[in-house]
């Protein structure tokens, strides 16, 4: 089965944890004219920990770095897949079929027949092989 996979800059973005931290960041990016494409964000102690594809890293990274939290870049494999039950379990199978190790990843669907599959792997190079 093909996908239409391909990859991505991700910036890995750890902030404070507290209350408004979301809108913060999200407004900040906002307000620079960069439009998010795929987002994971949770706390973890006390620590906030955001996951972000944008149109613009560059700029996005700039604007996050000058409030003073930090970025770091990562390389991940995204795909675009159909909505339907067990597609994500399909992605999972070629990748550990192909001895490839997922560390993360995340997805989301607006129920529009298809969903959004961002993944960082061990060999970012060979799961986009194997998935296209």
């Amino acid at each position: 089965m093909q996908h239409n996979v391909w990859q991505e800059s991700e910036l890995h973005v750890t902030t404070p944890n507290e209350a408004g931290i979301m809108g913060r960041v999200l407004g900040t990016l906002a307000n620079a004219g960069v439009n998010l494409k795929a987002l994971c964000a949770y706390a973890e102690e006390k620590k906030g920990i955001f996951h972000l594809i944008t149109s613009d890293n560059k700029k996005a990274e700039k604007c996050l770095k000058a409030l003073g939290y930090k970025v770091k870049s990562h390389k991940v494999v995204v795909v675009k897949i159909d909505d339907r039950i067990g597609a994500g379990a399909e992605i999972g199978a070629l990748l550990g079929n192909a001895a490839i190790d997922i560390q993360y990843s995340y997805a989301t669907s607006v129920g529009a027949g298809q969903a959004l599959f961002v993944l960082k792997t061990n060999n970012n190079k060979k799961a986009a092989e194997t998935l296209s």
